[in-house]
C-alpha cells in the first residue's frame, strides 16, 4: 500500500518496516518513536542490515518536525484509531504535502474513519489481514481538501472493504466479518440483558449484523 518515494514510519520499533521497504528499492526512509529503547532497537537492526545511509532514526513524538525529512509516504501502524486520528491532526505536514497516509489502526477503526473524511482526507485503499490469528485494517489515504460523509457501518468497517465484499468474498474476508459479526452479536446480548441498554449502541450493531448477514449469505 505504500505508495513511491520516501518514507516515514511513526511509530517504528524495530524498524522492520522501513528496512524491507528500503531493501525492496523505496530511496529512503526515516524510522521515528517517541521512546529511545525503539529508537535503539531500530538503530541495531538498520545497522544489521548495512542501511545507515539511507534510514535515518529520530527519537521524537508522533510527526513532530517531519517537514525536515519531507516523506512522499507516512506510515502509522499498530496504534488505536483515535491516537493515529491525533497525530495527524497535530501536523500540518499530511494536508500541506498531500503526502499518502499508511494506516493500521488497532482499534476506534470508526473514530480515525470519521476524522479523515471530515478533515478533507480521500480513502484511496483499504484492506484487511490475516495474521498471527488476529484481522487488521489497512487504510490508504491521501489530503484532497474534500469533506466527506459515510454511514455508520462504513464508518466501522470501511466502504470499500464493504465494496469488496459485496463483488465477492475472499477467505479472509469472510473470516473477518464473521468475526466483527460475533462480537456485535455479543454486544447486543449484552445490552438486552443490562437495566440501561445503550439504545443508539444496539441499533448500529443491529445494523452491522444485518449487513454483515446479507454479505455472508450471498455468495
Amino acid at each position: 500500500m505504500v505508495g513511491e518515494g520516501s518514507i516515514a514510519d511513526v511509530g517504528t520499533d524495530h524498524a522492520l518496516l522501513p528496512i524491507k521497504l528500503v531493501l525492496d528499492g523505496h530511496e529512503g526512509a526515516l524510522a521515528s518513536d517517541i521512546n529511545e529503547g525503539p529508537c535503539q532497537r531500530a538503530r541495531n537492526n538498520i545497522s544489521r542490515y548495512g542501511l545507515d545511509g539511507r534510514i535515518s532514526v529520530v527519537c521524537r513524538p508522533g510527526l513532530d518536525m517531519i517537514e525536515d525529512f519531507a516523506p512522499d509516504n507516512i506510515v502509522i501502524c499498530g496504534m488505536g484509531g483515535e491516537l493515529i486520528a491525533s497525530i495527524l491532526a497535530d501536523s500540518d505536514y499530511p494536508k500541506s504535502s498531500r503526502c499518502r497516509l499508511v494506516l493500521q489502526p488497532m482499534s476506534m477503526q470508526d473514530v480515525l474513519r470519521k476524522y479523515l473524511c471530515r478533515e478533507g482526507y480521500e480513502i484511496t485503499d483499504e484492506r484487511v489481514i490475516f495474521d498471527e490469528g488476529k484481522y487488521y485494517q489497512l487504510i490508504a489515504a491521501h489530503y484532497d481538501g474534500v469533506p466527506r460523509q459515510l454511514s455508520e457501518c462504513e464508518y466501522r468497517l470501511g466502504r470499500l472493504n464493504l465494496a469488496r465484499a459485496e463483488a465477492g468474498l475472499s477467505e479472509v474476508d469472510r473470516g473477518w466479518l464473521e468475526f466483527v459479526g460475533r462480537a456485535a452479536k455479543r454486544r447486543m446480548d449484552g445490552r438486552s440483558a443490562a437495566a440501561n441498554p445503550d439504545e443508539a449502541g444496539q441499533r448500529l450493531d443491529a445494523e452491522l449484523t444485518a449487513l454483515i448477514n446479507r454479505l455472508l449469505n450471498s455468495f
